[in-house]
């Protein structure tokens, strides 16, 4: 706008009249830059979306299980089974469930679905192998070990379990590869100390057998089998106050488990 305190002189010519400003957008008008160092504020982040359906079972059914709620972890695994078939983790853990309930073949036809959607996952083999184990299926187990291996060599449950398959195999040269490769890569892997001492009694190398079950029993107080073991061993070596000992040992932490 002209400023009304200056007055123009009377022109000789007549100039054109300037156009008069169009009035200021206050809206339009940039804010004040932020000052130097001041760190501009930052919108609170969008709230997560809800969880769907399938996350919500999933979650419950593992809530259920922490809780020892096991009847209602089966239904609630298997009510998420029914939405979404191709869920390899809840079928997985249903076979585990199913497995605790004594219910072997289910559990084995779950695992068999799941390694189905995922072939190569070398956790799920091992755990149907220990399944086909305890049904005597000892071929199958040893071919989902062997192939679980081929995965992930270093697995020191597959190993611990291959050694165990062997074992009832009576294959007992062969399973000690497996044992001593699993206790080389987890020292403190208490099983896999027990069965190793298992194949050296069988195999009558009592030094060692004998130094496999004090490890386990050890690393495990409450696995009577192995002060049994321990017993086992020095009578064989002509030790009878300390197989004594151990044999009692086995007892107590046998009734102490009860």
């Amino acid at each position: 706008m002209i400023d009304d305190r200056t007055e123009p002189t009377e022109p000789k010519a007549a100039a054109p009249t300037p156009a008069e400003p169009a009035p200021i957008d206050e809206a339009a008008v940039p804010l004040e830059a932020t000052p130097a160092g001041a760190v501009a504020a930052v919108p609170p982040p969008a709230p997560p979306p809800p969880p769907t359906r399938e996350e919500s079972l999933y979650a419950r059914a593992k809530e259920q299980t922490d809780a020892g709620e096991i009847v209602a972890a089966v239904s609630t695994y298997r009510e998420l089974i029914k939405l979404a078939p191709k869920h390899v983790r809840a079928r997985n853990n249903l076979a585990l469930l199913l497995e605790q309930r004594g219910d072997i073949d289910g559990a084995i036809a779950e695992l068999t679905q799941a390694l189905q959607l995922e072939p190569d996952n070398a956790s799920m083999l091992g755990n149907r192998a220990a399944m086909l184990s305890t049904r005597m299926r000892y071929d199958q187990a040893e071919q989902d070990l062997r192939r679980a291996m081929r995965l992930d060599e270093n697995n020191v449950e597959v190993l611990t379990s291959l050694g165990l398959v062997l074992l009832r195999m009576a294959r007992l040269r062969e399973a000690l590869e497996p044992l001593k490769r699993a206790v080389e890569l987890e020292p403190n892997h208490a099983t896999a100390h027990y069965y190793l001492g298992e194949v050296y009694n069988r195999v009558d190398q009592l030094p060692m057998a004998l130094a496999a079950y004090e490890t386990a029993a050890t690393l495990q107080p409450t696995n009577w089998r192995a002060f049994k073991g321990v017993g086992n061993v020095l009578d064989r070596m002509s030790r009878p106050t300390e197989a004594a000992a151990a044999h009692r040992r086995a007892r107590e932490v046998q009734v102490q488990k009860r």
